[in-house]
């Protein structure tokens, strides 16, 4: 139950956070500024790391938290669903690849940029949070 509970927070809580970040930085154009530490996120929010294939990691990211809240109501309605090998073993290959990917970002921010963003890093913590969810 309380798995269950998870997988449907996290993503609602990752969801807010992406959208936020994409609502300030590209729709209203403004500065995203952090609240802890010095400087802005726009440092990591706009560098060439802020997209994979020209993709927008913030609108990767609304994507990837609505598609995991959706599979969440699913297993939660249909339980079945989630003892199907195919569906279990799939919800955990994209959500370790999601995991993965944050690992490399938070990297990013650290090693390269020399800059975080929280709102970045918020969002790559829950990503992690729910593949472990899912993996235990």
């Amino acid at each position: 139950m309380l798995k269950g509970a998870l997988l449907i927070l996290l993503p609602i809580f990752g969801f807010a956070v992406s959208f936020y970040i994409w609502n300030k930085v590209h729709r209203k154009k403004k500065k995203l500024v952090c609240i802890i530490g010095k400087g802005t996120c726009d440092n990591v929010v706009k560098s060439k790391y802020s997209k994979i294939l020209g993709i927008d990691n913030t609108l990767m990211g609304m994507t990837y938290y609505f598609f995991i809240f959706v599979a969440a109501i699913l297993f939660f309605v249909y339980p079945q669903f989630v003892s199907f090998s195919y569906a279990s073993l799939a919800e955990k290959f994209v959500t370790g690849i999601a995991a993965f990917a944050s690992l490399i970002l938070i990297s990013i921010q650290l090693f390269i940029l020399k800059h975080t963003c929280e709102y970045c890093m918020i969002a790559n913590i829950t990503n992690i949070a729910i593949f472990l969810v899912i993996l235990f």
